[in-house]
Order: structure tokens, then C-alpha cells, then sequence
């Protein structure tokens, strides 16, 4: 440990300076990642948010740790190849803030699988799925389809107007909401044939 320390310390202080922001701005996203892979409780902390929160504050650990160490490596790698402290530190900083870009962007499309386990089966109005499960004429019984609700492929219950059974596979538009949880659908086939009935001739 001391030869380390005295390797460290033979630096000029600009190459401390970077070395040393890169080496514990590594040293602290590594210990996250191996507390958070064994089941520990997620350490990082926010100052400020990005977009509608979650982990992707500009000024959590993490994001800071990106930013530093990006910094701090590209930095060293530049005095070590003789350039000048200026132009180390524009570079640290170039990469520094481009590794913290694509951490926010990474992280904000990771936050957008989370979800808080409501799902509003009125977004679904409008879209199209298939039958899953034959649904009865005239709101006489109740099928499934299987249809896009928030990005996702869910199966849903459903009711239908329609005069005849709707069977398996048949694709099917959502008309409204019955209820919390069930879609009143019609066959794309009756969509088509009202509108050709209600357009001038």
C-alpha cells in the first residue's frame, strides 16, 4: 500500500489530480454495482431530477461518479501522452460529460419499463389486438383479446355489440371502456362496414 502511495505521490499535481478523481470516482460506482448485485439497498442520493425523476438526476452519485471518471481517466491519458493541462482538461471534460449523456439516457430508458402497477385500460382505446379467447354476441358473456395497453401486450377482457360470436384470432379495434377492466371491442370487418355505410354515395 505504501509503494502505491508513493507511486501516487511521484505524480505532478495535475496527474494526481486526475488520477485520483478517476481512481475514486470508479471506486464508488464499483462498490454500487456489487452492493446493488448481492441485493443491497440502492445508495445514491439526488440533488436534481431529469425528466420525471427516478434515476436520472444530474447530480446523484452515480452521475457525478460517471462524469468524474470518464474526467479524470481521459484527462491522465492526455498529460501521459504529453499534452497540456489545458487541453487534458477539455478532453477529461468532453468525455466526462459524454459518458454522463449516454448514463442519463440509459437510465431515463430504463425508467421507462418501470411502473408503479396501475394499469389504465384507457389507453387502449383505439387500438387494435386479437381475439384470444371467442367473445359472445351482444354483451351476453365475456371473451379475451390481446392487445398494446402502455407499451405492453396484455390480455384483457372483452365484451361485444355484435350480432354473431367473435372467434379466436379475429383482430378487433377497442371501441370504449365497459369497466376498470373490461374493453367493449368490434371486429374490424363491422368497422369497415359502418364506414362504408355512413360515407355519400
Amino acid at each position: 500500500m505504501n509503494a502505491l502511495w508513493d507511486f501516487y505521490m511521484d505524480y505532478d499535481p495535475a496527474m494526481r489530480t486526475f488520477v485520483g478523481l478517476g481512481a475514486v470516482s470508479s471506486i464508488v460506482l464499483f462498490l454500487q454495482m456489487i452492493i446493488i448485485l448481492f441485493g443491497g439497498s440502492d445508495l445514491d442520493f439526488e440533488l436534481g431530477e431529469v425528466g420525471d425523476g427516478g434515476a436520472t438526476g444530474i447530480f446523484s452519485i452515480r452521475s457525478i461518479g460517471s462524469f468524474f471518471t470518464g474526467f479524470g481517466w481521459t484527462g491522465a491519458m492526455f498529460l501521459q501522452n504529453g499534452h497540456s493541462v489545458v487541453v487534458a482538461t477539455l478532453a477529461g471534460a468532453l468525455v466526462g460529460s459524454l459518458i454522463l449523456a449516454g448514463f442519463l439516457g440509459l437510465m431515463s430508458w430504463l425508467h421507462g419499463f418501470k411502473t408503479d402497477g396501475t394499469v389504465n385500460y384507457k389507453n387502449a382505446v383505439g387500438n387494435v389486438g386479437t381475439v384470444y379467447i371467442p367473445i359472445p354476441p351482444k354483451r351476453k358473456g365475456m371473451g379475451q383479446i390481446q392487445v398494446d395497453v402502455q407499451g405492453r401486450l396484455s390480455t384483457v377482457d372483452a365484451v361485444s355489440d355484435s350480432e354473431e360470436k367473435i372467434e379466436n384470432r379475429t383482430p378487433v379495434r377497442v371501441d370504449s371502456l365497459v369497466d376498470a377492466r373490461t374493453l367493449l371491442v368490434k371486429t374490424l370487418e363491422e368497422e369497415a362496414s359502418k364506414e362504408k355505410e355512413l360515407s355519400p354515395t
